[in-house]
């Protein structure tokens, strides 16, 4: 959806989406607000305790589902846990038709067991243990993988990447039979091997001993192009693959650090496309008006360019143009390797979305597990919603997905997706924001009804906040900016890196090897979509983006 409109003065309406309608909506997920919780423990529909992620759980069909989380560099669990160790918490582990595999981040655990110390140091540095961590989440598979499972994969920042990577091996080689461990070595050094004989070794080695699976979902919080101090790029891991059925990427606006920058699905190149497609007034309904420039004018068009405008969209490519020869002869043989395969599937469904905050403020782990409200959640709540979206099958634990502030009942039993707030919170809920009074989110599901309440104290209705309201204060938390925070950090945004800059006499980008020193990210898309809650903190914080965007870019602003 698109937004131009800020929040209007609040109404006391209905729960859980706050809007400016005066008649009250007949759908049961509406609950008043007079009598809530009381409205949800006496409805005679009953929450079950485990919900299952489909759009219309009434026509579901059963399914069974291998899930692989793998978290980020140095992260595991512990008192400040990442989007990936919370996502895994909500899920439910005793179904036999779902199977859950984490694995913690690269840094932490090697093939002899767990790291510390110059060794842990060295491979978060390097990202020496990556193919490890690869091979290790393929044997899961391997094990465990039935025809006609779904395969979700989910990682954050440099598991992100090793997420992404597994799926190009997927690709490549295949997945080995189950017992077949002694291959593994041979399929993963067929994957990487970048050769033109590799890659006639790979369909050979896939089509003798493999299955050709493909992944249904891929979820990242942040996910960053490199690995290591030592940049490395895998087949697969960066370029789109016709094996994967949707993605979702969930980036981070104000992450500067120079080994941290975002590494998208893969799209065109702003450099190729014309001129009038960059600069089509059609577009540009989709601006905000926070972010609008009141002597913004858009050209004219012909009637002859309208059409083409209007038809515009990003595409899938497997090459960019202005990249060294090696990246561009590892995407040719990646495209004849393409070619090469006799199945054809429809392109992936790809959504990349902006938020606010840093690297770690997207995909968590930047404050402490108990903090009221983190910039954090709001991704967390997206991906969740998108597993919904996308009819993954993913089996959740009712009272897990109430604790990360989500609304069950626009969940279940049928989804509803989430539109942007017309009105703000109520005069009472900020108040309790401002004076700190509201109680932790491990409490909601009993004031939702779904568990009994183990605590002393009493809760009231007005403790109990809608998911857009749990969104809105989640949006005004801290930025933690690591180069503020840690200055250690500054040391690497004295090495050189490659940095993508928009040219000045073009629209187009070009890759220049500089000194970082703190710049922020470049966001090259023409359409970009931002989180409402971007949006919302520019009206309510003035939050000013200091990303690198197009000069043509239009903002898109999702829910």
């Amino acid at each position: 959806m698109s937004s131009n409109a800020a929040p209007r003065p609040w109404t006391k309406v209905l729960y859980p989406s706050q809007s400016c309608g005066n008649a009250p909506t007949p759908a049961m997920s509406l609950l008043n607000l007079n009598n809530w919780p009381q409205s949800l423990t006496q409805s005679t529909t009953k929450l079950p305790p485990s919900i299952q992620a489909v759009q219309d759980s009434n026509n579901a069909g059963k399914t069974r589902t291998l899930i692989i989380c793998l978290d980020g560099t140095g992260d595991q669990f512990d008192d400040d846990n990442s989007n990936v160790v919370n996502f895994v918490a909500c899920l439910k582990k005793d179904d036999p038709n779902q199977i859950t595999y984490y694995q913690s981040g690269i840094g932490t655990y090697n093939e002899h067991g767990l790291k510390n110390g110059i060794s842990a140091a060295i491979d978060m540095s390097v990202g020496s243990g990556l193919g490890i961590h690869i091979k290790d989440a393929y044997r899961f598979l391997m094990q465990n993988y039935r025809e006609g499972d779904k395969i979700c994969l989910f990682g954050f920042s440099r598991g992100s990447y090793t997420v992404r990577c597994l799926a190009g091996m997927l690709h490549k080689v295949g997945l080995l039979p189950a017992h077949n461990s002694a291959q593994i070595n041979f399929a993963y050094n067929f994957y990487k091997n970048d050769s033109a004989e590799g890659w006639k070794m790979s369909r050979e080695f896939k089509k003798t001993f493999c299955a050709d699976v493909n992944v249904y979902f891929v979820g990242v919080w942040d996910c960053v192009a490199s690995v290591g101090f030592i940049p490395r790029k895998l087949p697969f891991s960066k370029s789109p693959t016709n094996s994967i059925g949707f993605f979702r990427h969930a980036m981070a606006l104000d992450e500067h650090r120079s080994k941290f920058k975002v590494c998208h699905f893969a799209h065109s190149d702003p450099a190729s496309i014309p001129s009038n497609a960059r600069t089509s007034r059609n577009r540009r309904h989709y601006l905000p008006k926070a972010l609008r420039k009141s002597d913004r004018k858009p050209e004219k068009k012909d009637d002859a360019n309208k059409e083409k405008s209007n038809t515009f969209t990003m595409k899938r490519v497997l090459t960019f143009p202005q990249l060294g020869k090696e990246e561009d002869d590892q995407e040719k043989l990646e495209a004849e390797f393409e070619k090469s395969c006799q199945k054809s599937s429809p392109p992936t469904d790809v959504l990349e979305v902006w938020f606010c905050g840093g690297h770690a403020d997207v995909g968590g782990g930047a404050v402490k597990n108990w903090e009221r409200h983190v910039l954090a959640r709001i991704p967390l709540r997206w991906m969740i919603r998108q597993c919904f979206e996308c009819n993954t099958g993913i089996l959740f634990k009712t009272s897990s997905l109430a604790e990360t502030g989500i609304d069950i009942h626009s969940v279940w039993p049928v989804y509803k997706a989430q539109e942007r707030p017309r009105v703000g919170p109520s005069p009472d809920h900020m108040n309790k924001y401002a004076e700190g009074g509201f109680p932790p989110l491990q409490r909601r599901p009993a004031l939702m009804g779904i568990e009994l309440d183990e605590e002393g104290t009493k809760l009231s209705p007005g403790d109990l906040l809608p998911e857009q309201t749990e969104d809105y204060f989640d949006a005004l938390a801290p930025i933690n900016d690591q180069l503020k925070l840690a200055r250690m950090w500054w040391l690497l945004e004295f090495w050189p890196v490659k940095i993508r800059i928009q040219n000045e006499a073009s629209d187009g980008w070009k890759k220049v090897v500089r000194l970082n020193l703190g710049s922020h990210r470049a966001v090259r898309e023409l359409e970009p979509k931002m989180h409402w809650t971007v949006e919302q903190r520019i009206i309510e914080k003035g939050y000013k983006m200091h990303s690198n965007v197009d000069r043509n870019a239009i903002w898109k602003v999702v829910c």
